[in-house]
C-alpha cells in the first residue's frame, strides 16, 4: 500500500492545484465577459451613429430639395425658365 502521508500530499497537491485550476478559470470567463460587454456596448454605439448619420442625410436631403428648385439667371442656359425669373423679379420689387 501507498504510505499514508504520500497519500496525504498528494491529496493535498490535488486540492491546491484544484484551487489554483478554479481561480484562474474564473479570471479568465470574468475577462471573457468584460470584453464581449464592452464589444456588445461598442457595436451599439455604431448603431446608434448610423442610424443618426442616415436620419442627418434625410434631414439634409430634404433642406436641399428646395435649392435645386433655384432660378436660373443664364438665358442660354437650357434650364432657363421665363415664368420663374419673372416671378423672381416680381417677388424681388415687392
Amino acid at each position: 500500500m501507498v504510505n499514508s502521508a504520500v497519500a496525504n500530499v498528494g491529496r493535498w497537491s490535488a486540492l491546491a492545484f484544484g484551487l489554483f485550476y478554479g481561480y484562474t478559470h474564473n479570471i479568465s470567463l470574468q475577462k471573457q465577459a468584460e470584453q464581449k460587454k464592452v464589444e456588445n456596448e461598442y457595436h451599439r454605439k455604431e448603431l446608434l451613429i448610423e442610424q443618426a448619420r442616415i436620419a442627418y442625410a434625410k434631414k439634409q436631403a430634404v433642406q436641399a430639395a428646395p435649392v435645386a428648385t433655384a432660378v436660373t439667371f443664364d438665358i442660354e442656359s437650357p434650364d432657363f425658365d421665363l415664368e420663374k425669373y419673372i416671378e423672381h423679379i416680381e417677388k424681388e420689387s415687392n
